[in-house]
């Protein structure tokens, strides 16, 4: 196969081919990654553009997704039809565990890996051996973490202050002014909290949950919300059962005790049928019924005399039971079930144990909230237990649009995650571009290694000129201005850290624009991008995705 550069059109490789190498591979992996960064490139910056992605939901549903998150693009068309290609599916698999790790980072990745590919492939195009690419690639990336350590200022679990910038600098592609401060200063709140709790070794973001609703106050919840909704059933126009909209009780009830059940409340294993209680007359559903009641009170009384005053139960509880205990004066929450682990939350806020039958309720497994009321949300029923002594948190936070909410709530939990990172570790960089602009001024001030190496290590530093030319086109500057300025401020001295002002194009000192993000995440951007074009760098053939091995008969040397 003999095609050159002008003429190389991977959509028309005949699919009889099973394989492409050498000159036609590095052109295929560069128009591939190249391909997989245009998706993204647009999303680097606070000045953002959407894409709309035809796909398909989680339960294979068609969907359109509208987003200018790079982790919603990439998943929306994995959902969707996916990644076909080969280099594109590894691409692609390789930031996914990164955005698990951190929710932050993914665009910055596949931007610089696209960048590091580029430059690579030139310099093999011009003799060097790929292994000196990434020999030369390796020592760059190790003086990054040297001039990262550099740049680098610590960041206390507990300071809200610093949370708050953290947080507010992660949300700033998607909303502005004072909704984005007021959204930043819950996340803050509830990280610090967090960390209070535990010394700031270990923090459990799944713990902090975020609800976004246009019927709502901005609130900080120390507590947990079970959310409960009509089944399909129920929202039928011919359903005969409709689902209850009045609340379980009035007000507010104050250090309420609570029992958490993860399973029908059951009395199986205390009254075990025999041949002789079969149901067979009229009499026998009675007596049937009489124990039956009985069980149900006796439970609902046991409950009362252990000051129980909510029972929440995953499953349905039947009206019997339901009756017996609003006699004994308990509160009912059941059908707890969306989302499932929201109980296990419970049980942590409030000190209770999660059971699975009425014989294992004893004054052990009951917990206790400071208040709990019950409130109607758009199509929802909240049942809020607040003021718990266990570090669960809930963001209540307020939304404009109905269809705004799960974006919303994504971008907050993102936030959130980030913001954690940057706790856990205990440490920041700038932001504005300023990592990135650090690294590329070192390395191209005293290139580490010898020889074609520091051909290498240069084309790594151009990579993050790249990288920076993207944040000023995005941000609608001239970069053929921005990036000499910058090169300036470095010369000058003017900054400890030099950032890009992405409203008036000119260098800035991050720190005093309070733009900051953890080390790890572009630490880890950085990394990721490196081993992705470490990889692709050293291929040297890749077989089509077209080609079918069971139709693949390999010709024996010898007959």
């Amino acid at each position: 196969m003999n095609l050159s550069d002008a003429d190389l059109d991977f959509d028309d490789l005949d699919r009889d081919e099973w394989a492409i190498r050498d000159e036609e591979v590095r052109r295929y992996v560069e128009q591939t990654t190249n391909s997989v960064a245009s998706l993204v490139r647009s999303t680097i910056g606070p000045n953002t553009l959407e894409k709309l992605v035809e796909t398909h939901d989680r339960q294979n549903e068609p969907e359109t997704v509208l987003t200018g998150d790079a982790d919603e693009i990439l998943a929306a068309i994995e959902r969707g039809d996916g990644f076909n290609d080969p280099v594109a599916a590894f691409f692609v698999d390789a930031v996914d565990s990164m955005q698990r790790a951190l929710s932050d980072g993914t665009g910055t990745a596949v931007v610089l890996a696209d960048a590091l590919v580029r430059r690579g492939l030139d310099l093999i195009d011009d003799g060097v051996h790929p292994n000196v690419v990434v020999t030369g690639y390796a020592l760059a990336a190790s003086r990054a973490g040297s001039v990262l350590d550099d740049l680098v200022r610590p960041c206390k679990p507990t300071d809200r202050r610093m949370l708050r910038r953290v947080a507010a600098t992660s949300m700033t592609a998607d909303i502005t002014g004072e909704v984005r401060a007021r959204y930043a200063d819950q996340v803050a709140e509830a990280v610090a909290s967090l960390a209070e709790a535990t010394d700031g070794e270990w923090l459990n973001t799944d713990d902090i949950d975020v609800l976004a609703t246009t019927e709502s106050e901005p609130a900080f919840h120390r507590g947990v919300v079970v959310r409960r909704r009509p089944n399909p059933l129920e929202e039928d126009e011919d359903a005969h059962v409709e689902f209850d909209w009045e609340p379980a009780f009035e007000g507010t009830l104050k250090d309420a005790g609570i029992v958490i059940m993860d399973d029908e409340v059951s009395f199986e294993r205390t009254a075990t049928p025999t041949a002789e209680t079969q149901v067979s007359s009229p009499g026998e559903l009675e007596r049937e019924r009489d124990e039956r009641v009985h069980h149900h009170r006796k439970f609902a009384e046991g409950l009362a005399d252990l000051g129980v005053e909510v029972l929440v139960s995953q499953d349905d509880v039947e009206d019997s039971m339901q009756s017996a205990l609003t006699q004994a004066g308990i509160v009912v929450v059941d059908r707890a079930r969306y989302p499932k682990s929201n109980v296990y939350r419970l049980a942590r806020a409030t000190g209770a144990t999660v059971v699975s039958h009425v014989e294992d309720v004893t004054d052990e497994v009951v917990g206790t909230a400071g208040q709990v009321h019950e409130v109607v949300h758009e199509d929802e029923k909240w049942t809020l237990f607040d003021e718990c002594d266990g570090s669960v948190f809930t963001l209540i936070v307020p939304v404009e649009l109905d269809a705004s909410a799960s974006r919303r709530e994504r971008l907050v939990s993102d936030a959130v995650e980030v913001a954690a990172v940057a706790a856990i570790d205990r440490q920041i960089l700038p932001g504005a571009g300023a990592p990135a602009a650090a690294v590329m001024h070192d390395l191209r001030r005293s290139t580490p290694g010898s020889g074609r190496e520091r051909l290498a290590v240069e084309a790594f530093a151009d990579a993050l000129e790249d990288f920076l030319t993207v944040l000023a086109r995005n941000a609608g500057l001239e970069p053929l201005d921005a990036i000499p300025r910058i090169r300036t401020a470095f010369a000058d001295g003017t900054h400890a850290a030099v950032g890009l002002n992405l409203e008036t194009g000119r260098p800035q000192n991050p720190w005093d624009a309070e733009v900051v993000e953890p080390r790890r995440v572009f630490s880890q951007a950085l990394e990721t991008a490196r081993s992705i074009a470490e990889q692709l760098l050293t291929i040297d053939a890749v077989l089509h995705p077209g080609v079918e091995f069971s139709g693949f008969v390999p010709e024996a040397e010898h007959e």
